[in-house]
């Protein structure tokens, strides 16, 4: 059997992931989530998160849109801890999109 050679990667994609990790929780997002919202698959996104991949800047451009953020927010070190009341306003607008794309409309009149 061919043994699977495990790549070492350059520091900076190893912050990068740091980064994408942190930015990610903050925002009250799961890997899954994130995911679909760049139309990525959760293997990747965990892939990336425990720097076993290097990302395209295509694919770093997906991911700081769908994180609403720039794609230097995303290349740069947190300087500040995440605002709560940010994080909770965005996990409200995800739930609210997703309830708004499936309810019936008694349950959107609620």
């Amino acid at each position: 059997a061919k043994q699977r050679r495990k790549i070492e990667h350059p520091e900076v994609v190893r912050r990068f992931a740091a980064r994408l990790r942190e930015l990610r929780t903050s925002r009250g997002m799961t890997q899954a989530q994130l995911a679909e919202a760049a139309s990525l698959t959760t293997t990747y996104i965990t892939r990336l998160e425990n720097a076993g991949a290097a990302p395209g800047i295509d694919t770093v451009d997906l991911l700081a849109t769908a994180l609403g953020c720039t794609v230097t927010d995303l290349l740069t070190a947190a300087t500040a801890a995440p605002d709560a009341q940010a994080v909770a306003r965005a996990q409200v607008r995800r739930l609210a999109e997703t309830l708004a794309g499936s309810a019936d409309l008694d349950t959107l009149l609620l």
